[in-house]
């Protein structure tokens, strides 16, 4: 297990919200008759909610906010087009983030800055649940085309996570960018992928010469490293979104640099080595250069 590493003296840390359970629908072209180990009994593939924490000196960031503290409910419909007779109850829960946040030695209110990879449900929950802001100092950091483009058919959880937004642009708190690169702290910063939505940002850290990469749900699973037919349900633009993922994964291969992924299993952090093509190594404490 490798779920906290060093960058040179950054402490990043990967904290789990709770966990999903997807229907192997929502991975097109993902064969799982081929690989019947990812399903549990169920019938669905349980994955992580995963945020990531930054302590840096006088600053930590919170990389996403998780699910916040709710259960939704296991979709009838989806259960219907997944042939799903006994679904799990349900299709994602939440609530473990402020007690994996205390367990790092972090309170809410030590939190500098929120940074949101993107605003699906799974990744904003923790923002404001209920319209009162969770992290009560921090700046929430989002694209603004992600913001200023609300989904038509909102997935559950959404619009309840989009009014935790509202809630902080009304206090002054959300700071929506744009560019392709944005520095939210030294040795910080955060790079347009899009295609897993239009304002998808990946995140690296660099410090003391070593280096690690955040990329939020730019990978959504780990077969997806040499299988480029594998997407996923709600990309919004599935051929960008392969680009992005291919060239973040060209660019990270063969390096000594840790990757930390939103719905990786575990969270371990990995790397990705190529002594026998591209492989999933497990990172050890180190972020490499």
């Amino acid at each position: 297990m490798s779920t906290i590493i060093d960058v040179g003296g950054i402490k990043v840390s990967a904290l789990n919200d709770g966990e999903v359970h997807l229907p192997p629908m929502y991975y097109p072209g993902l064969d799982f008759g081929a690989h019947p180990e990812l399903l549990q009994a169920d019938g669905t593939y349980h994955i992580p909610v995963g945020c990531f924490l930054i302590q840096a000196e006088g600053l930590t960031v919170l990389v996403d906010a998780g699910l916040g503290p709710s259960s939704i409910p296991f979709p009838r419909d989806i259960a219907a087009a997944a042939g799903l007779t006994d679904p799990p109850e349900s299709i994602a829960a939440g609530g473990l983030l402020p007690g994996a946040l205390a367990a790092a030695g972090v309170g809410p209110a030590d939190i500098s800055i929120v940074f949101l990879t993107h605003l699906h449900a799974d990744h904003i929950g923790w923002v404001a649940p209920g319209g009162v802001l969770f992290f009560p100092h921090a700046v929430v950091m989002c694209s603004a085309v992600e913001w200023q483009t609300p989904p038509i058919a909102p997935a559950p959880g959404e619009l309840e996570g989009r009014m935790g937004l509202a809630a902080a642009k009304a206090a002054g708190m959300l700071h929506l960018i744009d560019a392709a690169t944005v520095e939210l702290a030294p040795g910080i910063s955060a790079h347009h992928s899009p295609g897993h939505t239009p304002g998808h940002y990946a995140v690296s850290v660099s410090f003391n010469g070593e280096t690690a990469y955040l990329l939020g749900d730019a990978v959504h699973h780990p077969l997806q490293l040499n299988d480029k037919g594998i997407s996923f349900l709600s990309e919004t633009e599935p051929e960008r979104a392969l680009r992005a993922r291919e060239e973040l994964l060209t660019a990270l291969q063969g390096r000594n640099v840790s990757i930390g992924m939103t719905h990786f299993p575990g969270l371990d952090f990995q790397r990705i080595t190529t002594a026998n093509g591209r492989e999933w190594t497990t990172a050890g404490g180190g972020a490499g250069r």
